[in-house]
């Protein structure tokens, strides 16, 4: 019995357009409906995987705990139906369990789209299901941002393999240029925001797969909001010692992700050494 099927995972071109789903192949051309790209299909169209599905090699023990929480909550308290199997119920427990987790998403999701509008536009959508928490970010925004130069952009990292989609690239009033990726999270009464270490991972390949025109240094900076009640969101930059270590653990995990998945998604399908690794080239203009 099956109950749990991994997440689907975010592939692109070499070009950096995401190719996150290709056409099924049941059915005929004119009919056929899309799911989501698999790592045969990578491996067939030399896609480049993304930073998220990299790290996922590295084991995330709260999140573990939480998901495995989850689970025990819906066994208990699911009422069970009148002749249901045993393998029933356990998928509608599964199920249950799933719905707090894909709840985080979405919000996730539809503030990041609401935070794109007020980066270009300083508007809020009244009828947005995130608008309060819009209203604080935008009042952070424009406390706080300079210069934007741009949003949600792909990075591609085409030597060693991998690409991403990046929130925001600003200059900051305190802190100068800044790469910054948004992240929702449950902050309960009384606690303060635990950024994760992965969000470091995250942002230090990001910024590898940056080149800025003038050589100036770029932070990286997580802006957490707290997706319980709306509420300024808050900083967190990370240092350079924690992003050179944050660089160093994911490719690290790019290592073994392409151990494990028996697939190398590096230019000519070899790992390059550090001494022949040239630095790819995407020059910034405001």
């Amino acid at each position: 019995m099956k109950l749990f099927s991994p997440d689907s995972a975010h592939w692109y071109q070499r070009d950096g357009v995401p190719l996150h789903t290709v056409p099924s192949l049941k059915g005929s051309l004119q009919t056929a409906t899309m799911r989501p790209t698999t790592l045969r299909d990578a491996r067939k169209l030399g896609l480049l995987p993304s930073v998220t599905n990299i790290l996922g090699v590295i084991a995330k023990p709260e999140l573990t705990s939480w998901l495995q929480e989850q689970a025990v909550l819906a066994a208990l308290t699911l009422p069970r139906m009148a002749g249901e199997s045993e393998d029933a119920f356990a998928k509608r427990v599964v199920a249950d369990s799933q719905t707090t987790r894909d709840g985080a998403a979405d919000f996730g999701t539809a503030f990041h789209h609401g935070a794109e509008r007020v980066a270009h536009t300083l508007e809020v959508d009244p009828e947005h299901p995130a608008a309060e928490w819009l209203r604080h970010y935008r009042d952070w925004y424009q406390a706080n941002v300079v210069e934007l130069w741009w949003t949600e952009r792909t990075l591609v990292e085409p030597l060693r393999g991998f690409a991403g989609t990046a929130d925001l690239l600003i200059e900051h009033r305190e802190h100068g240029l800044c790469l910054v990726d948004l992240k929702t999270m449950k902050i309960r009464p009384g606690d303060k925001p635990r950024p994760y270490r992965s969000w470091c991972y995250q942002l230090a390949a990001y910024r590898d797969a940056v080149v800025i025109g003038d050589d100036r240094p770029v932070k990286c900076l997580n802006l957490i909001v707290n997706s319980l009640r709306p509420e300024p969101p808050v900083e967190h930059v990370w240092s350079e010692e924690e992003l050179e270590n944050g660089l160093e653990a994911f490719y690290a995990a790019h290592r073994l992700w392409v151990i494990e998945k028996g697939y190398d998604p590096a230019e000519g399908g070899g790992q390059k050494s550090e001494g022949s690794r040239q630095k790819p080239t995407m020059v910034l203009t405001a």
